[in-house]
């Protein structure tokens, strides 16, 4: 009896430090998974952080100013972005680069690159990158349309015609209903 108690005993106590040991890998694996979810959020908040200081700088607000200028200057339509390039993100990583960005149709152009200190919490440097949008004019370029020779016209008039970048004005064509009312 003396040997089953102590067997009994034995038992308890294996099964309590194997308990013991299962409940400390349990609180060690959610600790594990905290880290990872605080250090997951404290990368985000560090990019937002980041992208509303990129929107907050001159060199943003200047570049928003040549839109309209730019709109003309272009086919399509331009938008300037804030960047923050998140695939180059390491843990232990101490900066995060961002960038001006415009876009013009199928065209990016990276306007400025930006230097993030994560443990400053601020930009430490913009450079400009150099780059420039390409630009493309609305005005498809085509021919002028040869003028028909009319009886009577020299060869003068017609290289004077054709110096002349204006178009030539023509009459505007009226709708046959408004011929009907004129005849009556």
């Amino acid at each position: 009896m003396k040997q089953k108690i102590a067997i009994l005993l034995l038992l308890c106590c294996i099964t309590s430090v194997a308990a013991m040991a299962q409940l400390r890998e349990a609180q060690q694996d959610r600790r594990e998974e905290q880290d990872e979810k605080k250090a997951a959020s404290k990368a985000k908040v560090d990019m937002n952080i980041f992208r509303r200081q990129i929107l907050a700088l001159p060199e943003f607000s200047e570049q928003r100013r040549t839109l309209p200028e730019l709109k003309k200057k272009v086919n399509g339509i331009p938008k300037i972005y804030a960047v923050v390039d998140s695939t180059g993100d390491v843990e232990n990583s101490k900066t995060l680069n961002g960038y001006i960005t415009i876009a013009v149709g199928d065209h990016t152009v990276d306007i400025y690159e930006i230097l993030f200190d994560r443990a400053q919490k601020k930009i430490v440097k913009v450079k400009a990158t150099g780059q420039t949008v390409v630009e493309e004019t609305d005005e498809p370029t085509t021919a002028k349309p040869h003028k028909k020779k009319k009886r009577g016209e020299d060869d003068e008039e017609e290289e004077a015609d054709e110096e002349n970048d204006e178009p030539e004005e023509r009459p505007a064509k009226r709708k046959k209903k408004d011929k009907d009312e004129e005849d009556d």
